[in-house]
């Protein structure tokens, strides 16, 4: 077995001689190239390191390909790409040829992050027995992010700096040159056309020709173009569609012939052209890549961010969308860090920390720039005062009013379970509808509470009738008409609408058999159908005096959990008198599995191995509690009446 390091020229040299061949390599690397960790071409960063990382995983495009960044909306952040991508080229010394700008756009490109120059200056080389001791097999393995910091601890020139947007760029920082092509005269600020009209953009690429010759083969240069076809930047003539491919073709022929020197970012303004035209369409294939943004909708009544915000810089301002990419590597197509551009991107833009680049998510539940509120705190947040009426008939507690099952879901941690079907359909058992019935130990809780009442719908209809006098007899028996018509109404709108849909899916004979036996149906739906009230609340005024015997016995584990904030549904499928949820079964699974015993009660082995295996089993924890009974002094009680209650989990282990 070898454990010489893979990839790695072993030299001939004598052993303390110096291999001369890698200083050669590292001498003929011009500042702000880098060859590709995946496949070893030469890339140079976009001044953006979350869109450097983007790109297929090179950290930076590749030379001799181009970029084309297309913007919905009116916004500039396509702008403020070019500007880095500039203002990078400058800083590491290279040509940038801008088209369509003078030559004053230089003092809008961002100054280098005061941040970049602290560790400019802090920049030390430590010596190697300092370095972490860590198998050299993984030092390095796709961590294009430790190579990075480690090139700059050890003085190599920085590859991807930090601009800061509200600073501009001072001409101590500038080492390369810009070269600006405006399209309009300085002097006049005119878009006329000039004197060969058709020859605007070809002479652009001719005259960038001509400079990346002069200055030999160790320039590396940088060809900004912002928003092509821009009626504002550029004269009609050189928006016309011949003119414009045949720039683009001219472009794309430049990359190719200078592969090693030149790579070139476009933007284009979408909302003018959208991506359906077919001029656009042309324009992405003859691009080597084709990146999106989608700025979000502003809200107008939010206040400006504060720049000491740090979640307000964080917040997406758009989407970004990848729709090609300049050089798949040939491992097999590849991409960003965890593949992330093939998945939902978001930007964020901010002075201090540039342009951000990462996977879209969803914010937390709750209202934005607040916290999600803890189970224990739940039950403090009721913004309602609201007493439900419970239903009590045949012995089974039942809640008709959907708004007051919401109300108990959301501010009491209630969940019950529906129970009613449709009369139309009385054999259905899948999908229930209301009522709702509830736990007593729920009916229990939310009485002592003060937040419902038990009323016995049997008794209380029985003599709330018989007590009525004859004119609130006479109206509540109207109000019951009433409801039957709008019932019969919505019956006989679907029937009509089934049988157009009858008589437009069937032609000739058979749809007019058909509708012939379809007649005595509607006929038939013409008779009233009677209506009974499921409960009697309409004859209940004010809420009802109830005796101490109709309220449920409490459950004191029950009421326990609850005041700490947890929703708690029957748990016989899990062996258990309980299932405990941290939050809404909506949104989580159950995390305990929990049964109620009394203080003195007596539980046997057997029943505790037999819950805790169970418990483990379906990925729960086994609780089990009880109430400590009251002792003399104790001021320390729970919800309901007694002493402490106290809880234990138990977990099986080995399984």
């Amino acid at each position: 077995m070898s454990f010489r390091k893979r990839n790695t020229v072993i030299s001939t040299a004598q052993t303390g001689q110096a291999s001369p061949s890698q200083p050669a390599v590292q001498r003929q690397l011009a500042p702000g190239l880098r060859p590709s960790p995946l496949d070893g071409r030469l890339t140079t960063s976009t001044g953006t390191s979350s869109l450097d990382h983007l790109l297929a995983g090179h950290v930076g495009i590749p030379f001799g390909t181009s970029l084309l960044i297309e913007e919905q909306g009116t916004t500039d952040f396509a702008g403020v790409v070019l500007r880095y991508y500039a203002a990078e080229g400058l800083v590491q010394g290279h040509h940038v040829h801008v088209l369509g700008f003078p030559e004053v756009w230089r003092y809008e490109l961002p100054a280098i992050a005061a941040a970049d120059h602290k560790r400019k200056s802090a920049q030390a080389v430590r010596p190697e027995e300092q370095k972490m001791k860590i198998a050299w097999r993984y030092e390095a393995l796709g961590n294009t992010h430790l190579q990075q910091r480690r090139d700059e601890e050890t003085g190599g020139a920085t590859y991807c700096h930090s601009f800061d947007l509200s600073k501009r760029l001072v001409p101590g920082d500038i080492k390369g040159t810009l070269q600006s092509y405006p399209s309009m005269d300085p002097r006049t600020m005119s878009l006329d056309a000039p004197p060969n009209p058709g020859s605007y953009l070809t002479a652009f690429v001719k005259t960038v020709q001509g400079r990346i010759t002069v200055a030999g083969p160790s320039a590396i240069h940088r060809i900004v173009v912002p928003s092509l076809l821009s009626p504002t930047l550029f004269p009609p003539t050189a928006c016309q569609p011949g003119e414009v491919l045949r720039f683009l073709h001219s472009l794309r022929a430049l990359l190719r012939q200078f592969s090693t020197q030149v790579t070139a970012l476009v933007t284009l303004p979408i909302s003018l052209f959208p991506r359906s035209d077919g001029l656009t369409r042309w324009m992405e294939l003859l691009s080597d890549g084709v990146i999106e943004l989608i700025p979000l909708p502003a809200n107008p009544g939010a206040p400006p961010p504060s720049s000491s915000d740090s979640k307000s810089e964080d917040k997406s301002q758009g989407l970004l969308r990848v729709h090609s990419l300049p050089i798949y590597h040939e491992k097999g197509g590849g991409g960003a860090e965890n593949n992330h551009f093939r998945e939902d991107l978001t930007f964020s833009l901010s002075a201090s920390k540039g342009m951000v680049i990462k996977p879209f998510s969803l914010p937390p539940l709750g209202e934005e720039g607040h916290p999600e509120k803890s189970p224990a705190k739940t039950m403090t947040s009721s913004i309602e005062s609201r007493v439900v009426r419970i239903s009590k008939i045949a012995g089974r507690y039942l809640v008709f009013d959907l708004q007051d099952v919401v109300y108990l879901r959301r501010h009491h941690n209630i969940c019950a379970v529906f129970v009613g079907t449709m009369p139309q359909n009385p054999t259905q058992n899948i999908f229930m509808g209301l009522p709702v019935e509830l736990l007593a130990e729920e009916a229990s809780v939310l009485v002592n509470k003060g937040a419902a009442y038990i009323a016995d719908d049997a008794v209380e209809h029985l003599s709330r009738l018989s007590a009525m006098d004859p004119a609130s007899r006479k109206a509540y028996l109207q109000s019951l008409k009433t409801q039957r018509g709008k019932a019969q109404m919505a019956i006989d709108e679907e029937k009509a609408a089934r049988s157009a849909e009858a008589k437009a899916r069937h032609l000739g004979t058979q749809a007019k058999k058909k509708q012939q036996q379809s007649e005595p149906a509607v006929i038939a739906a013409a008779e009233e159908e009677s209506i009974t009230p499921g409960t009697s609340a309409l004859l209940v005024e004010g809420n009802t005096e109830l005796s101490p015997a109709v309220v449920p016995k409490p459950s004191p584990l029950f009421a326990h959990l609850n005041s700490k904030g947890y929703f708690i549904t029957p748990g016989l499928r899990f062996g258990g008198d309980y299932s405990v949820y941290p939050g809404d079964p909506f949104r989580f699974h159950a995390h305990f599995m929990a049964t109620s015993y009394e203080w003195e009660e007596e539980i046997t082995m057997l029943d505790l191995v037999a819950s805790g295996r169970l418990g483990t089993a379906v990925k729960k924890g086994y609780m089990l509690g009880g109430q400590k009974p009251r002792e003399v002094g104790d001021a320390r009680g729970d919800v309901v009446d007694g002493g402490e209650v106290r809880a234990f989990c138990m977990e099986w282990a080995g399984m």
